[in-house]
């Protein structure tokens, strides 16, 4: 997974992790992915598993929504971000 992450940014994601940089891919590079770009709630989708909420994403937010997209998933976790993903939005609450 690292290798898919790196590869929609090799300017910006380095080969060493050891040291933990702060690297964070734009929604527009994690929304043109195949698995995601014909999906109409892949802005959704990506604002729920990145932890700043718009959709760009640290390597961790990106194996975190691409193991619950998994087969292997426990049915309970992916009803839980089901309802995340097609709940309601924070744009829809006054």
């Amino acid at each position: 997974m690292f290798d898919r992450y790196r590869d929609l940014a090799p300017q910006l994601v380095p080969l060493d992790y050891t040291t933990k940089p702060d690297v964070k891919l734009p929604y527009e590079l994690i929304g043109s992915m195949p698995e995601l770009k014909d999906n109409p709630f892949r802005q959704r989708i990506a604002e729920v598993f990145s932890e700043d909420g718009q959709g760009n994403m640290t390597l961790d937010d990106f194996l975190d929504m691409f193991s619950v997209m998994s087969e292997m998933a426990p049915r309970d976790l992916k009803a839980y971000y089901a309802f995340k993903i097609y709940g309601e939005s924070p744009m829809d609450i006054p």
